[in-house]
């Protein structure tokens, strides 16, 4: 029996956490590459067929790679009854934020600073933060709670950028607790070579969308680490189809107004009320080109990280469920962060 239940999401700070069984539905070759601790191996294909292996009686989390496979695998266990979750951007996520999640040289201080900025938005909660680490002295530390589940991976990407250190950062009843210590802003820091390419999705014209995920991928398939940040408009281009949702007022009237998913976006000329994209799509398919649901499809699969911004989400009236799964969230120092390791930055 089918269970359209929406699955259920853990984030890699709160992984090391579950109390259950990990199993990776990933193959084997990948995970002679890296594995998270204790994870029991089903690859996705051999699943159905080993059920028998799994205890109903506790929760499962699942993960793959990027999220995708996880996806499929939760949503299969859920179908037969399971209580699981899935690991939102999989092991390649956890295995980039493993070494900045806790600081286990450095201890959390009586004597630290802290900072209520709950309620704030991005970049707020950066900006207090700077405005106090500039007036710290190295070795000081802050704590800082935040509403904006965007900073936790903001206030990594700004540590590392400015030399500063993150002690810890967890998510706890829906607020973001993080300390951070101040560094030694003149210590030297390690060379990288930069060899990744961003791009703002600003917009939410198909053709722009097209544009996007053409360089997205093309750029992914010449090795580069690909970040793509979606903000206001773009929001639309990674949205869900047939998704309900409860919005009242305000929030229910910018639902109204805006595409509802990737297939419903408008072209920027010559849009004649839709027919324009409708035109656009009939030559695509003739001429032998995806279309952008199979681009999207396409940038997931070769791992191009997709981050929607909170604080336009926020704006927006967009949440989480309305967004396809492998996606992240973050704010304005999450996409700067990706930045400081590209040599390719695009507005679109």
């Amino acid at each position: 029996m089918k269970d359209n239940k929406t699955i259920k999401r853990i984030n890699c700070n709160e992984i090391d956490k579950f109390k259950g069984q990990l199993i990776d539905v990933r193959e084997p070759f990948e995970v002679e590459l890296g594995a998270i601790k204790g994870a029991k191996n089903i690859p996705l294909g051999n699943l159905e067929n080993e059920l028998a292996q799994i205890d109903k009686n506790e929760p499962i989390a699942v993960y793959c790679q990027v999220g995708k496979r996880g996806a499929k695998a939760a949503e299969l266990l859920q179908n037969h009854g399971y209580n699981v979750v899935n690991l939102e951007g999989g092991y390649k996520s956890y295995h980039s934020s493993e070494p900045l999640v806790i600081n286990s040289n450095r201890t959390i201080k009586d004597n630290r600073k802290f900072i209520e900025a709950s309620g704030m938005q991005c970049p707020g909660p950066i900006l207090k933060v700077k405005e106090n680490i500039d007036d710290m002295q190295d070795g000081e530390q802050l704590e800082i709670h935040v509403t904006d589940t965007g900073f936790c991976s903001d206030i990594e990407a700004w540590a590392t950028a400015t030399g500063n250190r993150v002690i810890s950062n967890e998510i706890e009843n829906n607020k973001v607790k993080a300390v951070i210590e101040k560094g030694n802003i003149n210590q030297p820091k390690l060379v990288e070579t930069k060899d990744g390419a961003t791009m703002v999705v600003f917009s939410g014209d198909l053709d722009k969308a097209l544009a996007s995920f053409i360089i997205a991928t093309g750029a992914a398939s010449y090795g580069k680490e690909v970040t793509m940040f979606f903000t206001f408009w773009g929001l639309n281009v990674i949205k869900k189809q047939d998704v309900k949702t409860n919005k009242k007022g305000l929030d229910k009237v910018f639902s109204y107004m805006m595409p509802k998913h990737a297939g419903k976006l408008p072209i920027s000329k010559m849009n004649m009320g839709g027919i324009g994209s409708r035109m656009i799509r009939y030559v695509m398919n003739e001429k032998k080109v995806d279309s952008l649901e199979i681009m999207i499809a396409k940038a997931q699969s070769m791992g191009v990280k997709m981050v929607a911004c909170t604080m336009s989400m926020d704006i927006m009236s967009v949440t989480k469920e309305e967004l396809i799964d492998d996606v992240s969230y973050g704010g304005v120092a999450t996409y700067l962060g990706d930045t400081e390791r590209a040599n390719l930055n695009l507005f679109i």
